[in-house]
C-alpha cells in the first residue's frame, strides 16, 4: 500500500522527503560532500553508500536507505559534492565529473568506521558505482541498477535529453561524422571506464538490474557490464530505463537488501 501511495507522489513530482540527518563530509574546505545519514541501531552489519540517479536523491533512494537502516546497516546517500553541477559540451567534462564523484566516494569512505562497506547505485549513480568497484579498495560489495559499460558508449547512445543535446552540439563543434568517431574522441578524454581500470571488481560481491528495453543506458552496454563483472545476483525487467528502476524498488527491494546481508560477514 505504501508503494502504491508513492507512485501518486512520484508522478506528481513530490519525490523528495526529509532525510534522517544532513551532514557535510570533507577533508578540506574546498571539497565537500553533502550526505543524508541513516544511523542503524547496534549492532551495525556494515555501511552502505547510495549513489542516486540523474536528477538527484529521490524517494526510491530514501526508501532503500530506510529499509537498509532497519536491517542493521549504516547508510549514507551522497546527494551532492563540490563541482557536480559543472556542465559544458567540451569532451573533457565527463572525466572531471567522474573524477569528482570518485573523490566524493573516497571522502565518505574515509569517514566510515565499519570494516565492511557496500554501494548501491542507480542509473548514472550506477555508472559511478561501476567505476568505484575498480577504484575503491574498501568496498566489498556493489549493486547497480541499469548501469553499463563502456561509459563513453553510454554517453554516445543515450536517449537522455542532456546527452542527445550535447551530442548534437558536439557534432557541430567538432565535426564528427558518425557515432563511432564521436565515441573514439570521448574515449581518449575519459580515463575511468571500468573496462580499462584494474580488475579490482573481481575481489567484490557484485549484483545488477538489467533493463531489457533500455535506451537511456542501453541494454547492450548493460549486458557488456554483465559479461565483464559476472555478478552473483542478476535481475532483469522487460522494460525501459524508467520502469526498470521503478520495478526494482517496487518488487525487488527486499532482494537487494538480502544481497547486502549475504555480503556482510559481521
Amino acid at each position: 500500500m505504501i508503494k502504491v501511495v508513492f507512485l501518486t507522489f512520484f508522478f506528481t513530482g513530490c519525490s523528495n522527503f526529509p532525510p534522517k540527518a544532513d551532514i557535510k563530509i570533507g577533508s578540506t574546505a574546498e571539497f565537500q560532500v553533502d550526505v543524508s545519514y541513516y544511523a542503524a541501531q547496534a549492532p551495525v552489519q556494515k555501511t552502505i553508500l547510495i549513489m542516486p540517479p540523474t536528477g538527484g536523491t529521490n524517494y526510491l533512494d530514501t526508501s532503500y536507505a530506510e529499509a537498509l537502516q532497519a536491517n542493521g546497516f549504516d547508510v549514507y546517500i551522497l546527494n551532492h559534492w563540490t563541482g557536480d553541477n559543472e556542465w559544458n559540451i567540451e569532451l573533457g567534462i565527463h572525466q572531471r565529473l567522474y573524477t569528482r564523484a570518485q573523490r566524493a566516494i573516497t571522502e565518505v569512505i574515509n569517514h566510515v568506521n565499519t570494516p565492511e562497506i557496500g554501494m548501491l547505485g542507480t542509473s548514472v549513480g550506477g555508472l559511478h558505482a561501476s567505476v568505484a568497484a575498480s577504484n575503491q579498495p574498501r568496498l566489498n560489495s556493489v549493486f547497480v541498477i541499469t548501469a553499463g559499460v563502456s561509459i563513453p558508449e553510454v554517453i554516445v547512445t543515450s536517449d537522455q535529453k542532456a546527452m542527445t543535446d550535447a551530442k548534437s552540439q558536439r557534432y557541430l563543434k567538432y565535426g564528427f561524422t558518425n557515432d563511432e568517431v564521436y565515441q573514439k574522441a570521448l574515449s581518449k578524454e575519459f580515463l575511468l571506464d571500468p573496462t580499462e581500470l584494474q580488475p579490482l571488481y573481481k575481489t567484490k560481491k557484485l549484483g545488477m538490474v538489467i533493463g531489457l528495453k533500455d535506451k537511456t543506458v542501453s541494454t547492450k552496454s548493460q549486458n557488456q557490464l554483465l559479461v565483464l563483472w559476472k555478478p552473483t545476483t542478476v535481475i532483469s525487467f522487460n522494460n525501459d530505463h524508467f520502469w526498470s528502476i521503478v520495478k526494482s524498488w517496487l518488487f525487488k527491494e527486499s532482494e537487494i537488501i538480502e544481497f547486502f546481508q549475504k555480503t556482510a560477514t559481521l
